[in-house]
């Protein structure tokens, strides 16, 4: 009789936990579990679920789905309450009535990178690609600017370019080589003009 007795008053302080889950997406491979399948609930297919028979005490009640990352819940079973319980939502500490309502905190996460598409400006800043452009740019506009020239002016610059040899495209990027040409070049210019005005002199 003693043992009925305490049999009752056990089931008496049990409490039934319900609650729903708010989402769009399908729910047949979701549980809802207490302290890792303590206690398991299969949810219906408007996103209700039930706990049966909860006995006194702390729990975690997580949702197992692998579309949606749902807010684990602290649940305290009072003892001395038969049948009552109460809920926080363990990340924020905000207080859950019942049924507990849920929603996911973050639906159909992504576990890997998406691929960025093609990008122009990704194209256009690549060292190679610049290079290039300086390439076309020089062959372009260089016979214009020689077309223009002086022929004595074109004549130095014709030689300068055949000392500097193989290199002579590297050394015409390099600014410490251009500034140098440059300066030997704006020489022997003013020299010449030097003696243009002492012969017209």
């Amino acid at each position: 009789m003693l043992a009925r007795a305490t049999e009752l008053t056990s089931a008496n302080q049990r409490a039934n936990i319900e609650g729903r889950l708010a989402t769009d997406l399908p729910l047949e491979t979701v549980r809802v579990v207490l302290d890792g399948g303590a206690y398991t609930a299969i949810p219906r297919q408007d996103g209700s679920f039930k706990l049966h028979s909860v006995s006194p005490g702390t729990y975690l009640l997580e949702v197992l789905d692998t579309q949606s990352v749902w807010p684990t819940v602290r649940l305290d079973v009072s003892a001395t309450s038969p049948g009552k319980a109460r809920a926080l939502l363990t990340h924020s500490r905000q207080p859950l009535p019942f049924p507990l309502p849920l929603e996911p905190l973050v639906a159909k996460p992504t576990f890997f990178e998406k691929r960025e598409g093609f990008q122009w400006s990704s194209m256009l800043m690549n060292p190679m690609v610049i290079m290039m452009g300086v390439t076309v740019l020089i062959m372009f506009v260089f016979p214009k600017m020689m077309a223009n020239m002086d022929p004595e002016q074109l004549k130095e610059m014709q030689q300068m370019q055949s000392s500097m040899g193989s290199g002579s495209l590297a050394d015409m990027l390099n600014p410490d080589k251009a500034k140098e040409g440059a300066a030997k070049l704006a020489d022997k210019s003013e020299g010449k003009s030097g003696k243009r005005a002492q012969r017209t002199g």
